[in-house]
């Protein structure tokens, strides 16, 4: 696979949510481009997604746009119990629940939502997540939400306007942040 859903895959490879969800790195290594593929069929049909062709990707959620069964099966993401197996669906499903029960405490809609931010790992510190998140950050009149597992991104995410809206640990899962950066 090419594309955005390569090089998010190799992104988060060592993700701390996906290296929950999918232990075993082989197995992770053979699902997340797929995954990611998805993702950015997602991003592309009902949101946005940015590329910075061999280097990153930005998926965005757009405001007041929820994503139900229609939008997941028109970017094949209803194959994820059988892709993913049963066990790390379920912990997938755990934890982004976690996410979404995280994001209501913090904002209601309508807010932008900075889904997934991915930079190739022989390309980062390169500028490129920056170029990708600025201009829509510029232009946004929403508020811009977004999680992390990876506490190294929260200064990345705060020098660019963000200001950590809460912090969780939820038992057995990885912590993450919420933050969020007004208009």
């Amino acid at each position: 696979m090419t594309g955005p859903g390569r090089i998010l895959a190799r992104a988060f490879h060592d993700d701390p949510m996906f290296t929950y969800i999918q232990p075993d790195p082989a197995r992770r290594a053979a699902v997340l481009p797929w995954f990611f593929g998805a993702a950015a069929r997602l991003g592309a049909k009902y949101g946005r997604l940015d590329e910075r062709p061999g280097a990153g990707a930005a998926i965005w959620l757009l405001p007041g746009r929820g994503l139900g069964l229609r939008e997941l099966a028109g970017a094949g993401l209803l194959a994820a119990p059988v892709r993913l197996g049963l066990g790390a669906f379920r912990r997938f499903g755990a934890f982004t629940s976690e996410l979404e029960r995280a994001q209501r405490a913090v904002l209601e809609q309508p807010f932008l939502h900075l889904f997934i931010l991915g930079v190739d790992p022989d390309e980062q510190g390169r500028g490129h997540a920056g170029a990708l998140i600025d201009p829509v950050l510029a232009e946004s009149a929403h508020p811009v939400y977004l999680e992390t597992v990876n506490e190294a991104n929260v200064p990345f995410y705060e020098r660019h306007g963000f200001d950590v809206a809460s912090t969780h640990r939820p038992d057995g899962m990885p912590r993450f942040w919420t933050m969020i950066r007004r208009p």
